[in-house]
């Protein structure tokens, strides 16, 4: 489990970084569009498309590999329930009856 949390918050920074990237290749791109005129305005264009171009399929692959990780998940998740099915069923008997408890609570404290 503390593989996945560092592997998202790897996958979190990284995308935190590719977006402020950006945001800060798009405040340039803006505040030097007033000075720039004709071709200088294509290439800038150009610049940022590329730029953009490549967020995009950044995040194409973060969504990808996420897909990925959560197939595998659940694909683990169903081989535990194969493989031990007494205890899966216990285990939502108890949450089920839990959460059951904690709404009886809710219900008599709010009367």
């Amino acid at each position: 489990m503390n593989d996945l949390r560092s592997a998202l918050s790897a996958h979190r920074a990284m995308l935190q970084h590719d977006i402020n990237v950006l945001l800060s290749d798009v405040q340039a791109l803006l505040r030097d569009a007033a000075a720039l005129t004709g071709e200088q305005s294509g290439q800038a264009r150009e610049q940022f498309k590329t730029r953009l171009e490549t967020l995009q399929l950044r995040l194409r692959e973060l969504q990808a590999q996420g897909r990925e990780q959560v197939r595998d998940w659940a694909d683990s998740g169903e081989e535990y329930v194969q493989a031990h099915p007494w205890r899966a069923l216990g285990t939502t008997a108890a949450i089920a009856a839990a959460c059951g408890a904690l709404f009886a609570i809710a219900l008599t404290r709010r009367d």
